[in-house]
């Protein structure tokens, strides 16, 4: 657990889930545009992870419809932007090896790694995510003075950019419970997982029926809304069951075939006819998947190694 997530959280407002709009997610129907979160899905980059970090922040200290400010929250020490973020400050890239840096040089990498964040999310053009305005003098950025926007970007206007406010407790939000923060699961997951996730709570809030009873699904053109290429989609959704936050529900034929097991013997079955035909019945049937917040609760690493652990024994 980040024990700073954590103390923000208890001297804060405590809410029960992160609220996120939908158009960080999915593009507007009559707009053809790529929404933020898809542009930010580089694996080894931080920026979307640091963005839902500090809407994080923002909704444990501010109220619904406030705009957001950066406080008094310093860049570096404890409690600091820099302390909010787990990143890898032991790999040595010219070595390809792990050497333990002294403190004061992680911390400066875990400084540089937020800077790039916030240069990422402020290079989005239109949808950029984050302002960073210029020192006195105008020679260089003021990455402690940065202000957050909106999830749908800064628009169009330069004169008029889109500040973040907290959002209303509102149905048509996404609703992140913040054991994704405070169990460490923001911190582990790949941001193709991270976004494959936070898809499925769209559809969630979108389709609870439909969720509940049979999961739900993205075929290849409801993914284009989404802007998810289908390895990366099929990948996450494989790593995101084998962690426990996802459920893959059985297909109708398989839940044809168990239904035939158990009924095997049975007087019945002796006259029960096949309801389709032999060979690949399931082809074309997509996997469905429900979520299982269940596995929130466990801790990120742990659950994380032990999986590594399983996959290298295969």
């Amino acid at each position: 657990m980040n024990e700073t997530l954590a103390d923000v959280w208890r001297e804060g407002r405590q809410p029960t889930t992160v609220r996120l709009r939908h158009n960080f997610v999915i593009r507007r129907p009559d707009v053809d545009e790529v929404p933020a979160a898809a542009q930010l899905l580089n694996p080894r980059g931080v920026a979307l992870r640091f963005y839902l970090l500090a809407l994080f922040e923002a909704q444990c200290r501010l109220a619904p419809g406030a705009e957001w400010t950066g406080g008094d929250r310093p860049f570096r020490g404890r409690h600091g932007w820099n302390d909010f973020i787990a990143v890898d400050v032991a790999y040595q890239s010219a070595t390809d090896s792990y050497v333990r840096a002294p403190e004061l040089t992680q911390e400066a990498k875990r400084i540089r790694q937020v800077k790039g964040a916030l240069l990422t999310l402020e290079g989005l053009g239109e949808r950029a995510l984050v302002e960073i305005p210029a020192k006195k003098g105008g020679k260089y950025r003021d990455h402690r003075a940065f202000r957050l926007m909106n999830e749908t970007g800064r628009g169009a206007a330069a004169l008029t950019p889109d500040y973040y406010t907290v959002p209303p407790v509102d149905k048509q939000m996404i609703e992140i419970p913040t054991d994704f923060f405070l169990r460490g699961w923001v911190q582990v997951l790949y941001p193709a997982e991270i976004f494959t996730w936070l898809t499925f709570r769209f559809l969630n809030g979108r389709f609870p029926a439909r969720h509940q009873l049979l999961g739900n699904y993205l075929y290849a053109k409801k993914r284009e809304h989404f802007h998810l290429l289908r390895d990366s989609w099929e990948d996450s959704c494989r790593t995101l069951v084998e962690f426990g936050l996802l459920h893959r529900m059985p297909t109708v034929a398989e839940a044809e075939a168990e239904a035939a097991k158990a009924a095997q013997g049975s007087f019945g079955s002796l006259f029960s006819q096949p309801s389709r035909p032999s060979g690949r019945e399931d082809r074309y049937e997509p996997y469905r998947y429900q979520l299982t917040d269940k596995g929130l609760a466990a801790d990120a690493l742990e659950k994380c190694m032990k999986e590594l652990v399983i996959r290298l024994k295969r």
